[in-house]
């Protein structure tokens, strides 16, 4: 093959719910959940929501194994008419395999939590008004998109 080609971009994508908690601090640096545990208590500072309707375990194989060839990850937060998203990366080491939640790292650690690394946002980057309607118990919902190719990928 001669000159460039360029892969057509693969994207897949889901959407679930959660639900924000009075005890949603969004402060953490480096790494931000979604949990499917109904409590909360004020050291997860990481955590935005609880009682999510998913968990890694049960995204479809086809777009885990997208997510593992590197993949772009894209997450889209809404809630009370407040918006905001996080980027980020798959990685070839993701287990994606946990039942109780998701974590976006801001960091290149692996974990079966996570879904994606080398995130540009992590819990206190988020929209504070977000967290603000999160603190008022209203819900979620997110929507995850996956490219796979193009701007997507290594």
């Amino acid at each position: 093959m001669t000159g460039s080609a360029k892969m057509a971009d693969h994207v897949a994508s889901f959407n679930f719910k959660a639900r924000g908690h009075p005890l949603v601090r969004a402060t953490h640096r480096s790494t931000l959940e979604i949990t499917t545990e109904g409590h909360l208590t004020e050291r997860g500072d990481c955590i935005i929501a609880v009682f999510s309707s998913m968990a890694p375990s049960q995204i479809p194989d086809e777009i885990k194994q997208m997510i593992r060839k590197g993949a772009r990850v894209d997450v889209f937060f809404s809630c009370g008419g407040i918006t905001d998203a996080v980027s980020g990366w798959g990685h070839e080491s993701l287990p994606i395999s946990s039942d109780r939640c998701f974590i976006l790292r801001k960091s290149a650690y692996i974990s079966p939590e996570t879904l994606a690394i080398r995130c540009d946002k992590a819990a206190k980057d988020l929209d504070r008004r977000l967290i603000e309607k999160l603190r008022e118990g209203m819900e979620l919902d997110i929507k995850v998109k996956v490219t796979l190719g193009g701007r997507g990928g290594f």
